[in-house]
């Protein structure tokens, strides 16, 4: 699998459905910038689209390199499966938005 890596990856995620404790989210955008992801998260949150509402998340994941350039460069066509391989060792939520 090669060597293993820590990074901070960014997701900007919009809520679908809340159903108990349950989430549902769609994936906007996924950045290792964390400017960038501030930057696309205010430029959302200004326009008037209908969100349930609008998460910017930060995961530290640790990972191989091409697990990285893997989520990073295809993340919109990825299967499920894919995330739920990855080992996730701290997530906060940056911003929030309720519509």
């Amino acid at each position: 699998m090669g060597e293993e890596y820590i990074k901070k990856i960014y997701f900007i995620e919009e809520t679908q459905n809340i159903e108990g404790s349950y989430v549902e989210v769609k994936t906007l955008f996924v950045y290792e910038d964390k400017e960038k992801a501030f930057l696309t998260f205010q430029n959302l949150s200004k326009k008037r689209t209908p969100f349930f509402g609008l998460i910017l998340s930060e995961y530290k994941i640790k990972a191989s390199e091409s697990y990285f350039y893997q989520l990073l460069k295809r993340w919109a066509h990825l299967p499920a499966d894919f995330y739920r391989t990855m080992t996730i060792l701290n997530y906060q939520t940056l911003a929030e938005i309720k519509m």
